[in-house]
């Protein structure tokens, strides 16, 4: 198992600071998917009274690398090679979840998609983020 999804399982949130900083919560991850939930707060809305569009992409992102990573073995790491994020509706209060899975995965690349949902995984979509990973060796 990947020493971060083993963090993960340990010690929850606290196994990374952009969880801890945005308040993002583990729920499930593993065959090749996973979910992570957030609230919405003040402090992440834009000018307009929105949840500020990078939140979003981060959510997603930190749910598709967890769904990688825990399809990964020790030695093994990763980097983004390309993410393109569509959004779809905007959100400024309540919880929100990044669900992601493995499309397709090769030898050395991986293709997901995260999405971020209203109120519970399979909640209303607010945006969809499409990536491929790189798969390293150490």
């Amino acid at each position: 198992m990947h020493p971060y999804v083993e963090k993960i399982a340990s010690v929850g949130a606290q196994a990374n600071p952009t969880f801890q900083t945005l308040g993002i919560e583990p729920v499930s991850w593993g065959d090749g998917k996973a979910v992570l939930k957030m609230n919405v707060t003040p402090g992440i809305l834009n000018g307009s009274g929105f949840m500020q569009g990078g939140f979003y992409v981060i959510l997603a992102d930190e749910a598709i690398a967890l769904a990688i990573l825990a399809e990964c073995d020790a030695e093994s790491g990763t980097a983004t090679i390309s993410e393109t994020t569509n959004f779809f509706r905007g959100v400024n209060e309540g919880v929100i979840y990044g669900v992601a899975y493995i499309v397709r995965k090769g030898r050395r690349i991986v293709f997901a998609e995260g999405e971020v949902r209203k109120g519970s995984p399979d909640g209303e979509l607010l945006s969809k983020t499409v990536v491929s990973y790189i798969v390293t060796k150490a």
